[in-house]
């Protein structure tokens, strides 16, 4: 046969299974009858062109299709979304009900193995078992000091700053924050980025760039094994954004190495727990838990949620606390009633019982939303209803954060921070969803939460300091592309903020 031949057959081949691939999946797929634009249940490539092309811009076309076609649309050959607030048990059950991670969306982590990306339920409870007691709330309930000591060098670097003219980036300074505090709690060793002059602005710009490269991962699956086996300098020729996470998975993987070796030395951090040196000497983790490249995804999962999300969370906090005096003055007479008693440092339980702070954490939570991606679920046992619609049984189903806590049925005038819509409603609580829910919930809920607490005490308490916004407006604080971590518009220069 003729080559020319060849390449004819090849064609027409081509065409016919791809018009076939469009027919079975528009009539006779098990969610042809979900409703979605034809687009999208026909090809990945639908959703392609808004997070990739587009940059992280397919949340807010899904967004449109649930105007368009209710509260469940098909927005991928595979994939379900709902938007339904009273659905959001279902889709982010207990432990009693068996749910998986989607396998697809997982690769946009860069991470082979690691609780976070583990699609397994078993496995998951595994793995994040091994965690829990390290991020437990009666375990950081006796690190307080620890997390305190990283925020009484925050203070001290605010008084050094203050009256000085100069502006800091409030993003990068809760990025060193966070980031020091849980490398202290992993590794035994903060990473000193709160004493850099200008507050590290690399490690912020570091864990958005990783965040930004996960859409083209999820896309090209191929991509990151192919990346790590090719030479670094040809990295750099060809996708030198990858360059970014191969270089975060490379300091993880050392502080791995060097936690062995140190305990192969007989070294152990003294007076603390530490999450990586415990878990290795824990005779009860399996062995395959312990491998070098497991801990390494591990460390990456454990140190990037850790820093970015809660260090966002406070800038977001901040920014509305600023642009609001009526708020911030509510807050302050609060926490100086608390200080009045305890002192300049009250403790984390202590401040949980004030309820106007709680309000404005939980409203921070709300407006800022944790993360912006959807977060799917699969369940091997249960056909999902939801409006008329069955939904079989391994069907990735997910919501979206931003579409939840956005919901003008639920929290009229959404975009504006408000505390007391939740010391008015308690019960709206109920619906937000900023660590996820269920069995899959962030393990670090506790952590973010004890940081978020004692940090705006510390920065916020009555008569320390005056913070005034620099250059900074709502358009550096909303969000405009989910790249999983939410991001502002793409040219912004941060939360900047002089300090008096």
């Amino acid at each position: 046969m003729e080559l020319s031949t060849l390449l004819r057959l090849l064609s027409v081949f081509s065409v016919f299974y791809v018009l076939g691939l469009y027919v079975y999946r528009m009539y006779f797929d098990p969610l042809s009858k979900i409703p979605g634009p034809k687009l999208a249940a026909a090809s990945l490539w639908y959703e392609f062109y808004y997070d990739v092309v587009k940059k992280g811009r397919y949340t807010w076309k899904i967004w449109e299709m649930h105007d368009k076609y209710g509260p469940i649309v098909r927005i991928s050959p595979y994939e379900i979304h709902i938007n339904d607030p009273e659905m959001i048990d279902e889709i982010y059950p207990n432990q009693q009900k068996r749910s998986m991670k989607y396998g697809w969306s997982q690769k946009m982590f860069g991470l082979k193995t690691g609780f976070l990306a583990t699609e397994s339920h078993e496995l998951h409870r595994i793995r994040r078992g091994i965690f829990a007691h390290y991020l437990s709330k009666t375990t950081l309930l006796r690190l307080e000091p620890g997390i305190q000591s990283v925020l009484d060098k925050l203070v001290s670097r605010f008084e050094g700053l203050q009256g000085s003219g100069r502006n800091v980036n409030l993003v990068d300074v809760y990025a060193c924050l966070t980031g020091d505090v849980i490398g202290q709690y992993a590794f035994a060793q903060t990473y000193g980025f709160l004493d850099d002059p200008d507050f590290s602005p690399h490690w912020h710009k570091l864990i958005m760039g990783v965040s930004e490269n996960g859409h083209i991962l999820k896309q090209f699956g191929w991509m990151m094994p192919l990346m790590k086996a090719m030479p670094e300098w040809l990295v750099k020729v060809v996708q030198p954004q990858m360059m970014t996470l191969l270089e975060f998975q490379r300091r993880f993987r050392q502080q791995v190495i060097e936690a062995k070796e140190g305990l192969a030395r007989g070294e152990k951090p003294i007076g603390q727990e530490t999450i990586f040196y415990d878990v290795l000497t824990n005779d009860e983790v399996r062995p395959q838990e312990k491998e070098t490249g497991h801990l390494q995804d591990e460390a990456q999962t454990i140190i990037a949620a850790g820093t970015v999300t809660t260090g966002h969370i406070l800038g977001v906090t901040s920014f509305y606390l600023i642009s609001n005096p009526p708020v911030l003055e509510k807050l302050q007479t609060e926490l100086g009633n608390l200080m009045s008693k305890t002192g300049p440092s009250p403790q984390w339980q202590q401040l949980e019982q004030l309820p106007y702070l709680t309000a404005v954490i939980t409203e921070a939570l709300r407006i800022g939303y944790g993360v912006s991606h959807r977060m799917q679920r699969l369940f091997p046992d249960t056909v999902l209803q939801c409006n008329g619609y069955s939904v079989p049984p391994m069907t990735p189903v997910g919501m979206t954060t931003v579409l939840l806590h956005d919901n003008p049925t639920l929290f009229p005038d959404p975009r504006t921070f408000r505390p007391e819509r939740f010391l008015e409603q308690p019960s709206l609580r109920k619906y937000l969803i900023p660590f996820s829910r269920g069995s899959r919930q962030c393990a670090g809920l506790n952590l973010a939460y004890c940081e978020l607490y004692l940090t705006l005490a510390a920065v916020f308490a009555p008569g320390r300091f005056r913070l005034e916004l620099f250059e900074t407006d709502i358009s550096d604080v909303e969000l405009k592309h989910d790249f999983l971590n939410t991001s502002p518009r793409l040219d912004s220069k941060g939360i900047r903020v002089t300090i008096n």
